[in-house]
């Protein structure tokens, strides 16, 4: 078994805004990177085929509901406001997550059914806390199948990001997780800290996980997802923390 750490969401170098959390509870919102849209398109949302958009304004009430649930006062970011279409992926409805075919998406292509990809992001904390990002794992995919977009089905184009716009690359990878065991994490994991000058998975989570493929646990860039050393390993301390999985982007 292969598990690979893959940080994926919106954050102040995509996206200019980190996601927020409340650090005494871990309720948070995902949000996704902003979609890239070429200056020749007239409106952005043409970039998406009929029917298939994905747009900030479609998790504005789950936004206000996170902010009255935890009782602050927070403004959606305008700037994503105005640009509005996301590229959401991964897609914890439909379960799946893209890459492209080479760089990171490289280490996606190694994956075989049964492996996983454990997702985690870098999140505001609403209130003060001892860091000022609070870095979290919030998602976990078991691979049912990886496919490329070009041998995706027109009846299937809605269920990911990368074959939801109109001019997708046919070489970029699908992986669709298993839905008996795959879904988004009702509440986030907090697993990072502030050490030797960056964020790095804590000493304590390093050692129950058995060590990553990258030095110190450094997770403040991930341009080359680590490997889990010891997946199984992971797996267990995963169980230990009692995750409840849910299949939806938003609630």
């Amino acid at each position: 078994m292969k598990g690979l750490l893959l940080r994926v969401g919106i954050d102040k170098t995509a996206g200019g805004y980190n996601a927020p959390i409340n650090p005494l509870t871990n309720d948070y919102l995902y949000m996704p990177i902003p979609e890239t849209i070429p200056e020749s398109e007239e409106s952005p949302k043409q970039i998406f085929r009929q029917g298939m958009e994905t747009t900030y304004t479609q998790m504005d009430t789950h936004f206000s509901k996170f902010t009255e649930q935890n009782a602050i006062e927070l403004a959606f970011p305008e700037h994503l406001r105005l640009r509005d279409c996301c590229h959401l992926d991964p897609d914890f409805e439909n379960l799946t997550y893209g890459d492209q075919a080479s760089g990171r998406g490289n280490r996606v292509r190694e994956l075989d059914v049964g492996d996983f990809i454990a997702f985690f992001a870098s999140f505001r904390p609403i209130i003060p806390c001892d860091h000022l990002l609070v870095y979290a794992l919030y998602g976990i995919f078991f691979i049912d199948d990886i496919k490329k977009a070009k041998d995706i089905s027109s009846d299937q184009w809605h269920v990911n990001a990368h074959t939801r716009i109109q001019k997708m690359n046919g070489e970029h990878l699908i992986a669709f997780a298993d839905k008996s065991r795959s879904g988004r994490f009702r509440h986030a994991i907090p697993i990072g800290e502030y050490r030797n000058g960056a964020y790095r998975i804590t000493n304590k989570i390093l050692d129950a996980w058995g060590d990553i493929g990258v030095k110190d646990g450094f997770i403040q860039r991930s341009v080359c997802p680590p490997w889990f050393t010891k997946p199984d390993q992971f797996l267990k301390w995963l169980d230990f923390q009692q995750v409840k999985l849910i299949n939806n982007n938003w609630e």
